[in-house]
């Protein structure tokens, strides 16, 4: 509890400097308090001082800090709800008013939930994932510099002092002039929230002061920034920060560009000229791989679809490529990896019939007929028709006489009068 002397106090006793004050030209702000501020007997003995100090009155606070003054800073401390409702209760405190120009201006800043940041929040790491080509530019709609922008929406899990926390007023002599030795950081505590200690911005307050001129984007000169800049921007403003066609031409993972963990070659790659297997080399490049969480840019090697494709046909192979499982193979890898690259035909007009074995594919071993022996004669007289007709039904009759026989020979032993 500070000491209060009949309506004066000490300087160091009042509340710190709220945040969006002291991201702003506080010079009037310090100016009302000075105005407030006096050399001020706090011991005598008797009719003698014996002790003098700077001291502020809290009456003359509460006149100073009148509408016209709060109407310079308050368009600022608006821009964020957390930053907005920080200054009201500088405000209250010290003034004891419950608005700032206006009767009603200040209606449900004590009432302020999570759900009053209506975009959300995102950490101040988030801005790692932003191309410097987006953190260096202005805003097409304010002039105002990217990270100035960022800056007048940070906040904190919990208020934080940035100073001397123990005096955060102090009237300088030389200066003649109230001095702020400290500023107290808007907290998402206002909010009832709770956070992890650590900075992060309001993705409303900042998508509603920053935007870009898409006919002039800053970006534009790399695919690859120009990617990360429209990804985080979706990221954190959502689409409707960007133009209709905004996922044209990003370069990304996916079927354009392939991440080189994923590439695969065919089996007859040991058969593939140097020509076909350095283009992965030369087709390399970098692309984002959208992170699940967040939503940014994660830069991968990969390789161009459309690059590799452009220098590579059926026949940019040759060998095992062009026989029976290894020119399947090689098909298949073809179709899958080209097929559906815009203009490349680099495949025969048979090759769906190429991914069948021919009949003599099929065949699992070469045949051959060779002569039993060295000296028998390759080409010999065949036996006529009548020969072999003759043949067959010799070795037919065969068989049907000694039937014949045998049913005889059983039909003789049964008229025999006596026995065997």
């Amino acid at each position: 509890m500070y000491k209060n002397y009949h309506g004066w106090v000490n300087p160091e006793d009042l509340t710190a400097m709220p945040q969006c004050i002291a991201q702003q030209d506080h010079d009037t702000w310090l100016e009302a308090m000075t105005k407030c501020t006096q050399k001020r007997c706090t011991s005598q003995f008797g009719v003698i001082c014996t002790h003098h100090q700077w001291l502020t009155e809290l009456s003359c606070l509460s006149i100073e800090f009148s509408p016209d003054v709060l109407r310079e800073y308050l368009p600022y401390c608006s821009r964020s709800i957390l930053a907005k409702a920080q200054l009201y209760h500088w405000t209250r405190n010290i003034t004891g008013r419950s608005w700032f120009v206006d009767v009603g201006d200040a209606n449900g800043l004590t009432n302020l939930w999570p759900s009053s940041l209506p975009k959300g929040y995102a950490g101040i790491g988030a801005l790692n994932h932003a191309p410097t080509c987006l953190t260096t530019a202005r805003s097409a709609s304010s002039n105002e510099e990217f990270q100035y922008s960022v800056a007048s929406c940070v906040f904190t899990a919990t208020p934080q002092h940035i100073g001397n926390a123990g005096r955060p007023w102090e009237y300088s002599q030389s200066l003649k002039s109230m001095t702020a030795l400290d500023f107290v950081t808007a907290g998402y505590s206002l909010a009832r929230g709770y956070l992890p200690s650590g900075e992060y911005f309001d993705k409303d307050c900042f998508c509603n002061v920053f935007s870009l001129d898409f006919e002039q984007e800053p970006c534009s000169a790399s695919a690859l920034d120009m990617t990360k800049e429209r990804l985080w921007l979706n990221s954190t403003c959502g689409s409707v920060s960007l133009p209709d066609n905004w996922t044209n031409d990003l370069k990304t993972t996916g079927f354009a560009y392939m991440p080189i963990e994923h590439w695969k070659w065919p089996t007859c790659v040991t058969d593939m000229p140097n020509k076909v297997t350095n283009l992965v080399d030369q087709c390399a490049t970098d692309a984002c791989e959208i992170s699940s969480t967040g939503g940014y840019c994660n830069v991968k090697r990969a390789v161009d679809r459309s690059c590799f494709c452009h220098d590579i046909s059926y026949d940019s192979c040759g060998g095992s490529c062009h026989v029976f499982e290894g020119r399947i193979d090689y098909l298949h890898w073809l179709q899958d990896l080209c097929g559906s690259v815009q203009g490349w035909h680099g495949l025969p007009s048979n090759w769906r019939q190429l991914t069948n074995p021919s009949r003599l594919e099929m065949i699992p071993w070469r045949w051959s007929l060779k002569p039993d022996s060295e000296t028998e004669q390759t080409t010999q007289t065949c036996a006529s028709n009548e020969w072999k007709f003759g043949s067959i039904t010799l070795v037919n009759m065969g068989p049907l006489l000694l039937s014949t026989i045998l049913i005889n020979a059983k039909a003789f032993r049964r008229i025999l009068p006596f026995n065997c």
